[in-house]
């Protein structure tokens, strides 16, 4: 057997892979050898677990929900679903927002939290305190360059709560949803709520003042633009002019009168002019009655035909409805019922400045066009013969006049993009709806105290997993069957379990026949003796075993007792010179016995030797050295007497290991037992005591204080036999115990 095999014993090739149930069953059987180290030490850590649970500083936890909708770039936009949804990036750019380090600090400041102890810095422990003293006696270049702070810095206690926040604080998405929610934990309700109140509300007006920003960094560019459109209109409009100038194309004509086509055209694009004048000022004369007066001034067509108003309009008649609902489902304060009324306020703002607008659009158009209609009848009276240059010139004039109307388009448009600008900076959204307030806490979030009971159990069974793992691995004695066979190389006759401690050997053979126990002595006894049966010759059974204190003198004992008790005449002989443990187990110690046979005195079997007799042979009084004593010729002289004399013959012999009397007696006996004791023989001592033994002797290997739970089928079988046994007939002995001297002696 080599020495890198398993230590449960050789495994034959077609072993070598575990299967699932062998491995399940090692597991259950390794959970059965430990279950009370499990148990203790699971329980003991879980006990720590609590006690730490139920000093620790109790957390609370308040929430709140926001959903995060997608920035309107004006008025109009806001709320509107045809715009599209906002993305993922949006909303975790937001999140970064909300727990970005100049947020916190805005938080603190609002909430005063600096004059919390809970977000106060915290006296350092022993263990901070001996890492700031190592970090002061190993100096680094951090520290040398390290000077003093800016002026506008925070002040340290500032910085330590914002740090607390920052711990405390956790943001999250629901989901691929554009609503996200604020976790604050701290100790008290109270305090709990206050911050996510004080969070929500910054992050609310942090938005408020971005757009407000926006807003007015856009007004200031477009305002800009339109400036610099308005001075190009301006040259525009003086290049058209000094080309008239030039070319005489206003003012008296030189008597040259155009052609009939052209006056013709003129004619028609002068009463053109006159009925477009005459519309718009019919129709700015009606809006100005209808301001005046009071009416409803979106009954006007310029009004209807706006899409910016019936956009506007539109969103008016959304809030008003949701304003509805909320009035109906809200009780008291609701801050999302006073968001949707500012949204109302802000959009009927809206119309009506959009309404004025369009009025003075109006007013402007009906002075262009009475300018145009004094021009064009300026150019008619003005008319006389044109020569061809003129011609070009004025489609010259015609080309500038283009360019010139181009700008003035432009500028119009920025004009009106200004004013929605404007607009926009006082139209003061945020962007976010508050779905869910600050909750009030009424229950601590941590320490989770079941988790931590149950998290300490876990880490108990761990550690004793761990420690049993460990000393089987460094185990080096016999724990199990398969573990002899595969390294001894010797078959297991019995398992002799661990008895109670109201339990003796031998006097369990008398007093309990029908136990486990004596059971398997007898069949221990039949197994070494059944090729003696029907001989007129006694087998001499020697018991060895590695190392004393292992059971050998109790289990030959056992078995010399077994015998008497099946009416069998035995004799029992202490072979061990050196210890004498079976005399001093029957209190012959000072007994004449084997050594003074060994020494010359003569020997013979009490002549009332009967069926059921169990005679004990103490070990004597030595007087020279023991191997000495052994290697006299009266040794198989006396064997030889004894094989005739009695049925059956127990020799329990000097531990195998390291004496050499064993090799004496085992090659004058007939069947050799050796006795391993589990958990305590070591594996390789028991190797090296084998190799003493004569190998065609041994019967086999008899396992002594065997664990029952370590072989479930074996235990199983003892408890089954346990309590069928249970209430046994109980019986003495009928043999007596008698020494040598009660015999006697002949020189």
């Amino acid at each position: 057997m080599t020495e890198d095999r398993t230590r449960y014993g050789h495994r034959g090739p077609a072993d070598q892979d575990m299967t699932l149930a062998e491995l399940f069953r090692q597991s259950l059987s390794f959970l059965r050898r430990h279950f009370w180290r499990i148990a203790i030490l699971g329980l003991l850590c879980a006990c720590v677990a609590l006690y730490a649970a139920l000093n620790m500083e109790r957390l609370y936890k308040s929430s709140a929900q926001l959903m995060i909708e997608r920035p309107a770039t004006n008025p109009i936009e806001e709320e509107n679903p045809t715009f599209p949804t906002i993305g993922t990036s949006y909303v975790d750019g937001q999140i970064l927002v909300l727990e970005a380090h100049d947020t916190l600090l805005k938080v603190v400041e609002r909430a005063d939290l600096t004059s919390e102890p809970f977000f106060q810095s915290k006296p350092p422990n022993y263990f901070e305190l001996a890492i700031r003293y190592i970090k002061q006696l190993v100096p680094s270049d951090r520290q040398k360059g390290r000077g003093p702070l800016p002026v506008d810095a925070p002040d340290p206690a500032a910085l330590s709560a914002r740090k607390t926040l920052d711990d405390a604080l956790t943001v999250s998405r629901e989901g691929d949803t554009n609503v996200i929610t604020i976790d604050i934990r701290a100790n008290s309700p109270r305090l709990a709520h206050r911050v996510t109140q004080a969070v929500v509300a910054t992050y609310v007006d942090l938005r408020i003042s971005q757009r407000r920003d926006d807003a007015l960094q856009m007004s200031a560019w477009i305002g800009a633009r339109a400036e610099e459109l308005r001075q190009e209109v301006e040259i525009a409009e003086k290049a058209v002019t000094d080309f008239r100038v030039k070319h005489g194309l206003i003012g008296e004509a030189d008597g040259a009168s155009l052609s009939d086509q052209q006056i013709t055209e003129l004619n028609a694009e002068l009463v053109r002019a006159r009925s477009e004048l005459a519309l718009k000022r019919a129709a700015f004369e009606r809006a100005q009655t209808l301001l005046s007066e009071g009416g409803d001034i979106l009954d006007l067509p310029e009004v209807q035909s706006s899409d910016i108003l019936t956009e506007l309009r539109q969103q008016l008649l959304q809030i008003e409805l949701r304003e509805r609902d909320l009035s109906a489902t809200s009780r008291g304060d609701n801050a999302r019922l006073d968001q949707v009324r500012q949204i109302r306020a802000a959009i009927e703002r809206q119309i009506d400045r959009q309404v004025r607008r369009i009025v003075n659009v109006l007013g402007n158009e009906v002075e262009t066009l009475e300018n145009r209609t004094r021009l064009l009848s300026e150019a008619l009276t003005r008319a006389s013969g044109q020569s061809k240059i003129e011609i070009r010139n004025n489609v010259d004039l015609q080309q500038l006049e283009r360019v010139a109307e181009a700008y003035r388009l432009r500028y119009e448009t920025y004009l009106n993009n200004a004013g929605l600008a404007e607009e926009l900076s006082s139209f003061s959204t945020s962007g976010t709806q508050v779905v869910t307030s600050a909750t009030t806490p009424l229950e601590p979030v941590f320490p989770p105290v079941r988790v931590f009971v149950i998290l300490g159990f876990m880490f108990g069974a761990l550690i004793a997993v761990l420690w049993g793992l460990a000393r089987e691995a460094l185990d080096t004695t016999f724990r199990t069957v398969a573990q002899i066979e595969g390294a001894l190389g010797v078959q297991i006759l019995v398992q002799l379990p661990k008895l109670d401690r109201r339990q003796a050997i031998p006097d369990i053979i008398e007093a309990e026949p029908l136990s486990p126990f004596t059971e398997t002595v007898a069949a221990l006894r039949y197994s070494v003796s059944a090729d003696h049966q029907g001989s007129d010759i006694a087998p001499v059974i020697y018991l060895a075993s590695t190392a004393p204190l292992e059971g050998k003198t109790s289990i030959a004992a056992a078995l010399a007792t077994s015998g008497s008790v099946a009416g069998q005449r035995v004799l029992l002989i202490d072979g061990d010179l050196r210890r004498a443990g079976l005399s001093d187990q029957f209190g012959l110690a000072n007994e004449i016995g084997l050594a003074d046979i060994l020494q010359g005195a003569d020997w013979q079997a009490s002549p009332d030797v009967q069926d059921g007799v169990l005679d004990v042979l103490p070990a004597g009084i030595l007087t020279d050295m023991p191997i000495n004593a052994l290697e006299s010729p009266q040794l198989p002289k006396f064997l030889e007497q004894a094989r005739r004399d009695y049925d059956l013959v127990v020799i329990d012999g000097p531990p195998a290991a390291n004496v050499a009397d064993c090799a004496i007696l085992s090659r004058h006996s007939d069947r050799i037992l050796f006795v391993v004791r589990w958990g305590q023989t070591q594996i390789d001592a028991a190797r090296r005591a084998m190799a003493r033994l004569p190998r065609k002797k041994l019967a086999g290997v008899v396992l002594n204080f065997s664990e029952l739970n370590e072989d479930p089928w074996l235990g199983e079988t003892y408890r089954l036999y346990g309590r069928s046994g249970t209430g046994a007939a109980r019986r003495s002995r009928s043999g007596t115990v008698t020494s040598i001297s009660d015999w006697g002696r002949r020189a």
